[in-house]
């Protein structure tokens, strides 16, 4: 009945309304990570958490253009240093840095003209493979299902370090395209509207590591290195783990405004904020009645979320 009564509202333009009332001054940030379509040998073994199907994907972005003034990060970099945002903004921002951004994502984004952000991990620019747990998701995913990947990645995620190279040393792995944007492909991204920010380097949790330090360091000589990410790139962090020291650790090591995975929007006050700035992951339910992308519903996610105090 909920869903129903949203895409009633929705249609009837009522959605909309509430938006420009609620968030006409303050700032969305959108999170994506993969976008991939099913032909896509990539597809099948993707983690459908955190990947979009390029027709789901499109249909995202014209929610935006509908919706939103999409900005780029140098329209946001502006606002924190006190100039004007476009009513309702909205920044598309990705984690990770795929291959896949390149291949769909930024045809996507060009053809309706929308500014975007990467994070890249700088530790696997060019990696043919990816990070460990996807690593493991394709290999089971494509012989046992969804269910049985998440449970494997769960597992090894808990397991000691030895017990899990030992594991990843025997998997049985798929002949794949490369899975994470090399060099070239991320200055094509760069070229094409897409500002590169970082990830960090080895995609570790910054609350897990020793020493982050080492951690921003490394991501950030990595970045300049490609001449990616300018004077002050922006930094969003890897998992979502961080705090009010590591964002001021971050800043201390070169990079600009930094993003968290908080679920808020933000007013242009407090994008300096000691906090960081909030996304929203968009996500696709996979299982279950409501699998599939519904619109209405996504749509009336995002403008509910709460705002960052001022």
């Amino acid at each position: 009945m909920r869903a129903t009564l949203k895409r009633l509202l929705f249609g009837l333009g009522l959605a909309r309304a509430l938006h420009r009332v609620r968030n006409r001054n303050v700032l969305t940030v959108a999170m994506f990570h993969r976008v991939l379509p099913p032909g896509d040998p990539r597809f099948a073994g993707a983690n459908p958490t955190y990947t979009l199907g390029l027709g789901d994907f499109e249909q995202v972005l014209d929610l935006f253009a509908r919706f939103y003034s999409v900005v780029g990060l140098d329209a946001v970099e502006a606002a924190a240093a006190g100039a004007p945002l476009p009513r309702c903004p909205l920044l598309i921002t990705f984690d990770d840095g795929w291959s896949d951004n390149v291949d769909y994502a930024l045809p996507a984004l060009t053809a309706r003209g929308m500014p975007a952000v990467l994070f890249v991990a700088t530790g696997f620019i060019g990696d043919p493979r990816g990070f460990w747990q996807e690593r493991v998701f394709d290999a089971v995913a494509t012989r046992d299902g969804i269910e049985a990947a998440e449970a494997r990645v769960a597992a090894l995620a808990s397991a000691d370090t030895h017990a899990r190279s030992a594991a990843l040393d025997v998997l049985e792995e798929r002949p794949l395209p490369r899975c994470m944007a090399d060099a070239d492909e991320l200055a094509t991204l760069a070229a094409g509207g897409v500002s590169i920010g970082g990830h960090g380097h080895c995609h570790i949790p910054l609350t897990e590591v020793a020493d982050a330090a080492s951690e921003f360091r490394a991501c950030r000589e990595a970045l300049a290195a490609h001449n990616l990410g300018g004077a002050h790139p922006a930094f969003s962090f890897p998992h979502g783990r961080c705090n009010e020291a590591l964002i001021a650790g971050a800043q201390e090591a070169g990079f600009g405004l930094c993003f968290t995975s908080a679920p808020r929007l933000t007013p242009p006050a407090t994008l300096q904020a000691p906090g960081g700035i909030g996304r929203i992951s968009i996500e696709v339910p996979h299982r279950g009645p409501r699998a599939g992308l519904d619109i209405a519903a996504l749509a009336f996610s995002l403008i509910t979320r709460p705002h960052t105090p001022t």
